[in-house]
């Protein structure tokens, strides 16, 4: 009787074992990168997906055959058998995750998995845009920040700051707000004036055609500016002080020696179509961006801050990390990583730029220049200037409003 447990034990003691190496297999196998078991289902997710798309595209290619003269409606479907008529293969697997939204496969990021998200991003398919921003927005990142019509997503994250550029290759950046009360103007900030307040301030101008500048802040949740100072327009071998299509690009001679009306003529008519208006920034949009980019700059060195950005500006009296070959004068727009925070470039430093807040018949210039130290001229600070001055060290960085409903 004792051999015989014996015999049972050491039989159960190999089974156990086995049974152990294999769910160790199966554990390796579901960790690795080349799981075979999700390579297998990415493959047969992309295939699907791939020849839902074809189907759809047959579908508005045959659309617009019949209705070449008055297709007014492209196709938007939520509904699984109405998707169904368009998509006659797509399975019930895929409900509720894939969409048709102005004749497009769209996915509901609520309903997908993160590697299905990853899947559809390499096929190039889209976030479903909510009902209400359908009419002015053309995407929306991973991260839920909306890409107006006529541009594409080109690089960061709602928090490093996430970059879009329109068909000429002019980039902006996204400052987010979730509370719209948080988009206000800072009056503790230094400036050239005493004690300013919204008491002792008129309201900030606006572009043409746009009467409320919260208005894309409460719709959106943020708002656009320049990734760079405003370069001087195609064609054009130099500053001047004139009207003209200004660009948001990196390596161009930023546009200086402009007064303030020729800016904000020019900076209203770089973008103006149904979705989008661009214009000189206002001391509202200029203080929400200075307080997104503050945890940056205060983690850049000790002493760096708001109201200290010798550390990451082009100014006569720079310090490392921005203290690179070439401060102190003026450079093209995007001249220096080391002059980067969160994706702008040269908020702080490099030249003045023009904003629409007005101080008594004055218009007020933020941010400094290559020219000026540190010292009362940091990227936080307000600089009052009569309208009609301009010079070398003074240009300005477009703000993009979108369109709403």
């Amino acid at each position: 009787m004792k051999n015989n447990k014996r015999g049972i034990s050491l039989i159960v003691l190999i089974v156990t074992i086995i049974v152990i190496i294999i769910l160790a297999a199966v554990v390796v196998l579901t960790l690795s990168k080349n799981n075979p078991v999700e390579s297998a289902r990415k493959a047969r997710f992309m295939e699907d997906v791939r020849s839902f798309q074809d189907e759809l595209a047959l579908a508005v290619s045959n659309d617009y055959a019949k209705n070449t003269m008055n297709r007014n409606e492209k196709f938007n479907e939520t509904e699984f058998d109405k998707i169904k008529e368009y998509i006659p293969s797509i399975k019930e697997e895929y409900k509720d995750k894939l969409i048709i939204q102005e004749d497009e496969l769209v996915y509901n990021k609520d309903n997908v998995t993160e590697n299905e998200k990853k899947w559809l991003k390499e096929l190039g398919i889209k976030i479903l845009i909510p009902e209400e921003w359908k009419n002015y927005i053309g995407e929306i990142t991973e991260d839920g920040v909306p890409v107006p019509k006529g541009f594409t997503y080109v690089e960061g994250t709602k928090e490093t700051g996430t970059v879009i550029e329109d068909y000429k290759g002019n980039e902006f950046v996204w400052i987010p707000v979730d509370d719209v009360s948080k988009y206000t103007k800072d009056f503790t900030f230094p400036s050239t004036y005493d004690n300013p307040s919204e008491s002792n301030t008129s309201n900030d101008g606006l572009p043409i055609g746009i009467t409320d500048e919260t208005a894309d802040v409460k719709e959106y949740k943020g708002f656009y500016i320049g990734r760079y100072e405003a370069g001087i327009p195609e064609g054009k071998s130099g500053p001047f002080n004139g009207v003209g299509i200004p660009v948001s690009k990196k390596g161009v001679v930023v546009w200086t020696n402009i007064d303030y009306d020729n800016a904000k003529q020019s900076a209203e008519q770089m973008i103006s179509n149904d979705y989008v208006q661009t214009g000189l920034l206002t001391g509202k949009a200029w203080d929400t961006t200075c307080h997104w980019i503050e945890d940056y700059v205060k983690n850049i060195s000790t002493g760096s801050s708001l109201r200290d950005s010798r550390f990451y500006g082009n100014y006569s009296d720079s310090v490392s990390p921005a203290n690179v070959e070439g401060s102190g004068t003026k450079q093209k727009a995007g001249y220096s990583d080391a002059w980067k925070t969160k994706n702008i470039y040269d908020l702080a430093g490099n030249v003045w730029e023009w904003t629409n807040e007005i101080y008594s018949s004055s218009r007020i210039n933020r941010g400094g220049s290559c020219y000026n130290s540190v010292k009362g001229n940091p990227v936080s600070f307000r600089n009052s200037n009569g309208n009609s001055i301009y010079n070398d060290y003074v240009g300005m960085r477009p703000r993009l409003y979108i369109k709403t409903n």
